[in-house]
């Protein structure tokens, strides 16, 4: 980052944009190294960089001599530098103040506050392809689990076809099904 503008200040169009380019990829490097720290692969700040970069995307900023399509291509990067140097000073400071992930020690397993499961035990029924009934019981059941009314004559449809399905599918005509909630969700056991 020794590179300096005022060197270029008299020099043609293209390698003003030349210039600028060479600073959006030590913007781009740069985000790459805050991105790194801010990750935790990095120890210190790449401070001095920015503040480097900082200077240098002043000087072009407020230099003479600039083409329109320069003073665009300079606006743009001064843009995208303000935008990453606000996200990172701001980063920084939740870091010193506390505030961020990283500065928080996780806390040991044994620590962690999960609410208690509730226990609801498992219903079991009877059920057979040979008895239409069966299944309106069982969806009677899953309806309760699921606290639902039992008004959606398209969802018990489409419930108890899954169900009729898997029995053909394990060549079942008879069989014990268990119904259980674990973790907010309907387990269902097939068992011969």
């Amino acid at each position: 980052m020794t590179m300096k503008f005022k060197d270029h200040i008299e020099s043609p169009d293209d390698k003003i944009e030349k210039f600028i380019m060479n600073l959006d990829g030590k913007i781009e490097y740069l985000k790459t190294q805050f991105n790194l720290y801010f990750t935790g692969e990095l120890r210190i700040p790449p401070e001095s960089e920015r503040e480097d970069l900082e200077k240098m995307v002043r000087d072009i900023l407020f230099s003479p001599h600039k083409s329109s399509r320069a003073k665009l291509l300079i606006q743009n990067l001064a843009s995208k530098f303000s935008l990453y140097n606000n996200m990172w000073k701001k980063r920084l400071n939740e870091i010193e103040s506390g505030v961020s992930p990283l500065t928080r020690k996780p806390r040991a397993y044994d620590e962690k506050e999960e609410p208690a499961p509730v226990e609801i035990p498992e219903e079991t029924f009877d059920i057979s392809l040979n008895r239409e009934d069966s299944f309106d019981k069982f969806y009677d059941k899953y309806n309760q689990l699921m606290k639902k009314d039992a008004g959606d004559e398209t969802q018990k449809e489409k419930i108890i076809n899954s169900l009729k399905t898997k029995l053909i599918g394990q060549n079942l005509i008879d069989a014990r099904v268990s119904l259980a909630i674990d973790k907010g969700k309907i387990k269902l056991k097939i068992k011969k």
